[in-house]
C-alpha cells in the first residue's frame, strides 16, 4: 500500500461535487467558502477571502499561498490542525488570478464536504466511490478535528490506483456504470492554468499545466493528464494510447526541498523517457 497524495486531491473534489450535485448546486463558480461553519472572524478577515470560490480552490488558484515557495510549509507540518491557517495565511494574490500549488486549501475541502454532508469525507467515499469502483482505502488518517486528510496520505495498492485511471480514462465509467459525470471527467481534465512553474522543471516532462486537481503534460509527441503525489506517485493517463500508467515510490514522509525533489524527479523522468519512446 503507497500513500497517494494526488488521488486523494481528485477523490475529496469528486466527492465535494457529488454532494452539490445531491444538494443540487452544482455551480462550482457560484459556491464560494463559507467561513462561518470554519469558525472564521469575517472582520479579522483581506475581504477577499470572501470571495473565493470552490472552482478556484479546484484550479489552485484561491490566492493563498504555494506553501513551499512561499515560505509557509513549516507551518503547516508543524501542526496537524490546519483550520487557523484560513486566518492567519495572508492572500499572496487576487483569488483566481494566479496558480498556486496549496494542500492547505485542499484539505479544506475535505473539511467542508464533512461539515456540509454530515459524515466523514471516509464513510461518503466509500459509498459513492470506493465500493462502486471496488477498491479498499488501507489507511487515511485524519487531523487533530478528526478531518481526513484532503490533501494527501490515503493508502491503496497500484492496482487499485491504476483503477481510478482507468476511470477518468473512460470518462467516468467502470464497468458498463457510470460511475462518476462525463461532465465532471472533462471539466476536470481541461487546462485552466497553462503557467504553472515558472521555469521548467523536467528534461522530460514539459508545459506543466493545471485543471481540476489534475496536472497536465507533454512528453515527445503526447499530451496527457496526471495525478501527482509527493514522492513520485503518478498516475497518467494517455489519451491517444488508451493507456494508464501508474508509479509507486518512497513517498518521502516528512522530507521535501532540493534532496528530496532530486529522488521524486528521477521518477518524473524515467516517465517522461518512457512515453516519449512511445
Amino acid at each position: 500500500m503507497f500513500p497517494m497524495k494526488g488521488l486523494v486531491f481528485l477523490i475529496t473534489a469528486f466527492c465535494l461535487f457529488l454532494f452539490m450535485l445531491l444538494s443540487c448546486n452544482t455551480s462550482n463558480e457560484q459556491s464560494e467558502i463559507s467561513y462561518e461553519p470554519l469558525e472564521i472572524n469575517r472582520q479579522d478577515q483581506d475581504v477577499r477571502k470572501s470571495e473565493i470560490t470552490l472552482e478556484q480552490i479546484l484550479q489552485m488558484r484561491s490566492g493563498y499561498p504555494w506553501e513551499e515557495f512561499d515560505g509557509y510549509l513549516d507551518s503547516l507540518l508543524s501542526t496537524s490542525n490546519w483550520i487557523p491557517f484560513l486566518a492567519e495565511f495572508p492572500l499572496t494574490s487576487a483569488p483566481g488570478t494566479r496558480f498556486g500549488y496549496s494542500n492547505f486549501t485542499a484539505h479544506m475541502m475535505a473539511v467542508i464536504l464533512a461539515r456540509a454532508a454530515g459524515t466523514s469525507l471516509l464513510d461518503f467515499a466509500r459509498i459513492n466511490l470506493f465500493d462502486p469502483l471496488e477498491v479498499e482505502a488501507a489507511y487515511w488518517p485524519t487531523d487533530a478535528q478528526g478531518y481526513h486528510w484532503g490533501s494527501g496520505d490515503l493508502h491503496f495498492t497500484p492496482r487499485a490506483m491504476a483503477k481510478f485511471g482507468l476511470l477518468y480514462l473512460n470518462r467516468g465509467m467502470y464497468q458498463g456504470s457510470q460511475i462518476i459525470p462525463a461532465g465532471w471527467v472533462d471539466d476536470s481534465l481541461q487546462s485552466y492554468s497553462t503557467t504553472t512553474y515558472e521555469n521548467d522543471i523536467l528534461e522530460n516532462i514539459s508545459q506543466l499545466e493545471y485543471g481540476y486537481l489534475w496536472w497536465s503534460g507533454t512528453s515527445g509527441s503526447h499530451h496527457f493528464d496526471f495525478a501527482w503525489g509527493h514522492g513520485g506517485q503518478l498516475i497518467v493517463l494517455l489519451h491517444d494510447l488508451n493507456m494508464v500508467i501508474v508509479t509507486s515510490a518512497d513517498h518521502l514522509a516528512g522530507e521535501f526541498g532540493q534532496a528530496a525533489w532530486q529522488k521524486e524527479k528521477h521518477v518524473m523522468e524515467m516517465v517522461g523517457r518512457f512515453i516519449s519512446s512511445l
